[in-house]
């Protein structure tokens, strides 16, 4: 039984004298001596237990058995560098995969642009979305079922990190007719006597409760009602006068008919969205997602729209 502790780089000489006809034309092209390649290349036949060359004057020549066993070592040796080169290529996130957790608000905006580039600079890896609440994604990234999570707020979670991404201003939302529509931003003492109505979808229940905390300070019970509808449905209902409702700058562009956008005042009016990850994930997609998305907030960093 021949020892198959071989050194690649034996092999190496070999299909290189193999291919050039002699030893010194092949120590030329590997940039060694001529007597290294002989050297190695006995080496690698005293291994095999067989000659691969017959060597004269005028250079070597393949063996029968060193023309079979070198036709089939190639493809051996071709398939190993590329699982090198593919190693590689996931040690340092260019490949692999990476579950995103999002909510059904976040696939515009800001949250659009990373998606878009990420895939634009890494084809290789494979992104899966993974579209559900705050709750939903979180204990799914707990569970190890996502790598990230992007979510509003800057949530803190013992033993995973979290990155404040970006702000957005928050728009106020009404008929086209209503009596607001005219002004070109709305205080909340505005809205102090209105009805709003949210989903019970995400993102409807962070609306809900930051509906209340800004309405309380000018209304005792803010009358707030909740649908199961969508998004879509939702502004719908605003159309028609069932209520206000609130959204984000990202959704800025997906207004329905009939409806209105205006910026609510103020500094704090604006709604911070994060990512969120364990500290003990090693998947290097996730840090050129993450380098990716601070680099773009970065870039990208102005003045909140209004």
């Amino acid at each position: 039984m021949p020892d198959l502790s071989l050194d690649l780089r034996y092999l190496r000489y070999a299909l290189a004298s193999a291919e050039h006809g002699s030893f010194r034309r092949a120590a030329i092209v590997l940039g060694v001596s001529q007597s290294t390649v002989s050297r190695r290349v006995l080496l690698l036949e005293h291994r095999l237990g067989f000659e691969l060359f017959e060597r004269d004057r005028r250079g070597a020549r393949l063996t029968q058995a060193g023309r079979n066993f070198l036709n089939e070592a190639a493809v051996g040796v071709d398939h190993l560098n590329r699982a090198v080169l593919l190693g590689r290529s996931d040690y340092r996130g260019e490949r692999g995969e990476i579950r995103i957790g999002i909510l059904p608000s976040l696939p515009s905006g800001l949250f659009h642009v990373v998606l878009k580039t990420f895939r634009e600079e890494h084809r290789d890896v494979r992104v899966t979305l993974h579209e559900g609440s705050h709750r939903t994604n979180l204990h799914k990234l707990t569970t190890g079922l996502l790598d990230v999570c992007f979510v509003t707020g800057v949530p803190g979670v013992s033993g995973y990190e979290t990155e404040h991404l970006w702000d957005e201003r928050v728009y106020v939302v009404l008929p086209e007719y209503h009596r607001l529509a005219t002004l070109e931003s709305i205080s909340w003492n505005d809205l102090r006597d209105e009805v709003f109505i949210v989903s019970d979808r995400q993102p409807g229940p962070e609306i809900r409760d930051f509906l209340i905390k800004r309405l309380l300070d000018c209304r005792e019970r803010p009358e707030i009602l909740v649908h199961d509808v969508g998004r879509e449905s939702l502004l719908n209902l605003v159309a028609i006068g069932y209520g206000l409702t609130l959204v984000s700058a990202s959704s800025h562009s997906v207004a329905a008919a009939g409806v209105v956008l205006r910026p609510i005042e103020g500094e704090a009016e604006v709604l911070p969205s994060s990512a969120i990850w364990s500290t003990g994930n090693n998947n290097p997609t996730l840090d050129r997602l993450l380098s990716l998305a601070k680099t773009i907030r970065v870039a990208l960093r102005r003045p909140l729209r209004s």
